[in-house]
């Protein structure tokens, strides 16, 4: 790693009003750790593979928008164990799976011939008449700095005019690198917009459309079950998403 302990600890762009997310990614022989936290979620995985297939999931559900989304943990564990390294980017729906942990399982699937941990650090910035900036940095370093017309990447950008919910279809023109980058930063953009309310003490909240996720499955969804007291604000924080796993990795 390049980054002190206390610097990967900290926010990106501290003081600046936006959303936060972390991503850290520690692959080890025969095993995958993976960590997401932002101002709504805090999830962990742990993949153990014998380099072809998946053999064990451990999925952990610290916080989060909704208390039916504990039971995504188990979901997920059902469906991945045994699953191919190769075949996990279609193990299931992830509208039948929580979006985030469907999202870190790939990802964190996708680095187990990795040899080192990264940490991905992103920030949305809170919207002004829809313009906002979004960044990314993996250790220190930026990868995308991007500014926006809500979901509409704006100039000097060398894919300005392009939309974030078309990114699947032009990531494949971007380098690697980016193109990881992207994807991850993609989904700290769409969720940034929770920011603008307080599900503490708004009752008409906007919610995903009916199956958009595990929690909002017609079988699992329960309006009275948000989880309330699980958001966070690292705006002025001290430490960021992620910030003792980060340490410990430095």
């Amino acid at each position: 790693m390049t980054m002190t302990s206390d610097r990967r600890a900290a926010p990106l762009l501290p003081g600046e009003a936006g959303l936060r997310r972390a991503v850290l990614i520690d692959p080890r022989p025969g095993r995958v750790l993976a960590y997401l936290e932002d101002d709504f979620h805090h999830f962990e995985i742990a993949l153990s593979h014998d380099g072809r297939a998946i053999t064990g999931v451990e999925a952990t559900t610290i916080r989060h928008p909704w208390t039916t989304c504990a039971g995504a943990g188990p979901k997920l564990i059902e469906r991945l164990t045994g699953v191919a390294l190769a075949d996990v980017a279609s193990f299931d729906s992830p509208y039948a799976q929580c979006t985030h942990l469907y999202d870190l399982a790939l990802f964190a699937a996708s680095k187990a011939g990795g040899d080192r941990p990264h940490l991905f650090r992103m920030f949305v910035e809170d919207w002004k008449n829809g313009l906002r900036r979004a960044v990314i940095d993996r250790d220190g370093v930026v990868l995308i700095d991007w500014r926006l017309d809500r979901e509409t990447v704006l100039p000097p950008h060398d894919h300005a005019g392009r939309s974030l919910r078309e990114l699947r279809h032009w990531a494949a023109e971007l380098p690697a690198d980016e193109r990881e980058a992207a994807l991850l930063l993609r989904r700290a953009v769409f969720i940034s917009v929770g920011r603008t309310f307080d599900p503490d003490l708004q009752e008409d909240v906007p919610n995903p459309p009916p199956g958009a996720c595990f929690a909002h499955q017609p079988e699992n969804f329960d309006p009275a079950a948000r989880f309330r007291g699980s958001r966070r604000d690292f705006t002025h924080a001290v430490e960021g998403p992620l910030a003792a796993r980060a340490a410990a990795c430095a």
